[in-house]
C-alpha cells in the first residue's frame, strides 16, 4: 500500500503540471488571437479611410542656360531664388531636374532651369 500511495501524488502533480501548461498556452493563444484580430480590424479601418496620393503636379515650366565661366550650381539658384525663399531648395531641385551627381558644373554646359 505505501508504493501506491506514493504513486498517487506524483501522479496527480503531473497531472496538475500538465493542465497548468496547457492554461498557459490557452492564455497566451487567446492574446495572439486578439493582437490579430486587432491587426486584421486597423488593416480593414485603413482600407476604408485610404485616399489615392496625388503627387502629379503638371507639367512644370522649364527653360535651359547655358553654364558660364566661374558660375556655380549655387550662384546660379541664389540668383534665380525669389527673395526670401531657401537656396538650398532651388539647388536641390536644379539637380534633380538635371540628374546632377554632384553639384559641380562645367562652363558650355546646358542645364534645365524653372522658367520664371
Amino acid at each position: 500500500m505505501t508504493g501506491s500511495m506514493v504513486m498517487a501524488p506524483a501522479c496527480s502533480a503531473r497531472v496538475a503540471m500538465q493542465h497548468a501548461g496547457t492554461s498557459r498556452r490557452n492564455v497566451r493563444g487567446r492574446i495572439i488571437a486578439v493582437m490579430v484580430a486587432l491587426a486584421l480590424a486597423w488593416c480593414g479601418f485603413g482600407a476604408f479611410t485610404a485616399q489615392r496620393a496625388q503627387s502629379d503636379t503638371g507639367a512644370a515650366q522649364v527653360t535651359s542656360y547655358i553654364v558660364r565661366p566661374g558660375d556655380t550650381l549655387w550662384s546660379y539658384a541664389s540668383a534665380i531664388t525669389p527673395a526670401g525663399h531657401d537656396v538650398s531648395e532651388t539647388v536641390d531641385e536644379l539637380i534633380a531636374l538635371n540628374n546632377l551627381e554632384s553639384g559641380s558644373l562645367q562652363a558650355g554646359q546646358r542645364i534645365i532651369v524653372p522658367a520664371e
